[in-house]
């Protein structure tokens, strides 16, 4: 039938068919053609949309890593301020990394053995495949372990440490809240914050 009505064959029992003229059948049949294309047509991705969708995740894990980074030291900042003596502190954090964060997931071993015969000799292949997939709780991945990110450094600006002694304090509270050598800690005094 679809080759008739392409010829404009008017061979059909009731007579009263009308077929479009030659250029828009055509046209029908051109288009689709293409939208068959299109349908069957596999989809591939490119270099270029893979690395943008990398620096998307790596915007997220920054983002994620400042805010962990600006919550940690207005925390640290309120703490300190409260030392006799301190003043106003202001207080800077130096981290390693965004932390890392470690999901479940589901790891499935499938193993198929297939068998040929083909005159009167049998074929045995084997063939195995490992799967693994993230384990999803309620719509969103399974989260096992979250480590903070490390703390490489920390620098106080306080008021009141031009005195030894509260400098002192000020790097023995920062050391023991953040987990890191006293080394790692520096303490200056400010000016009329």
């Amino acid at each position: 039938m679809l080759y008739e009505w392409i010829r404009g064959n008017k061979n059909d029992n009731e007579g009263s068919v009308r077929f479009p003229n030659k250029k828009s059948r055509y046209i029908m049949v051109i288009a689709i053609c293409l939208g068959l294309l299109a349908l069957i047509w596999p989809v591939t991705r490119t270099d270029n949309k893979d690395s943008g969708s990398k620096t998307i995740a790596n915007n997220t894990v920054s983002k994620e890593s400042k805010k962990i980074n600006q919550d940690l030291a207005a925390e640290l900042e309120y703490i300190l301020s409260r030392i006799d003596g301190a003043g106003k502190v202001e207080v800077s954090i130096t981290l390693a990394s965004g932390g890392v964060k470690t999901y479940a997931a589901n790891t499935r071993n499938e193993k198929r053995e297939i068998e040929e015969s083909q005159n009167g000799l049998k074929k045995t292949t084997s063939e195995s495949n490992v799967a693994r997939d993230l384990a999803v709780s309620a719509g969103a991945p399974l989260l096992v372990e979250n480590k903070t990110p490390e703390v490489i450094g920390v620098l106080v600006v306080a008021e009141g440490a031009g005195s030894p002694l509260i400098q002192e304090k000020l790097i023995q509270a920062t050391a023991t809240l953040l987990n890191v050598s006293p080394h790692q800690v520096c303490v200056m005094p400010g000016q009329d914050m």
